[in-house]
């Protein structure tokens, strides 16, 4: 099992996608933003020596939104799939699979905290 904090207000990934005329996609600018310093915090906490999962995971996931906007579930996880996905904590984030999540509203303490348990075969 590994836990870990995504500190500050999730941003959404399926909606800040770019995609160009010719059909290539990239990620908005802020987003990717974003994206980088949350891959660089998870990377921060993840034990030295850590080799990515390779198998299939359970996630408890307990959202804390920074303010009252309306989000959707699966842009919030996509967002933070992508993320761990990026940080090495899972070589493909088609392994992991959201098993409980809470959502609440906190101004002074926005996060995401993630616990990843390997699932018995």
């Amino acid at each position: 099992m590994i836990y870990l904090i995504l500190p500050g207000q999730v941003r959404g990934g399926k909606n800040n996608m770019i995609v160009t005329r010719t059909g290539r996609r990239f990620p908005k600018p802020e987003w990717a933003k974003w994206r980088d310093a949350m891959v660089a915090e998870v990377r921060r906490q993840l034990p030295k020596g850590w080799q990515p999962l390779a198998v299939p995971c359970a996630v408890k996931l307990a959202y804390i939104a920074g303010d009252k906007r309306r989000r959707d579930q699966p842009a919030v996880i996509d967002a933070v799939w992508h993320v761990l996905e990026k940080a090495g904590v899972v070589t493909d984030d088609t392994l992991l699979w959201a098993k409980e999540s809470t959502r609440s509203y906190d101004k002074s303490r926005p996060c995401c905290a993630v616990q990843i348990f390997e699932e018995a075969e």
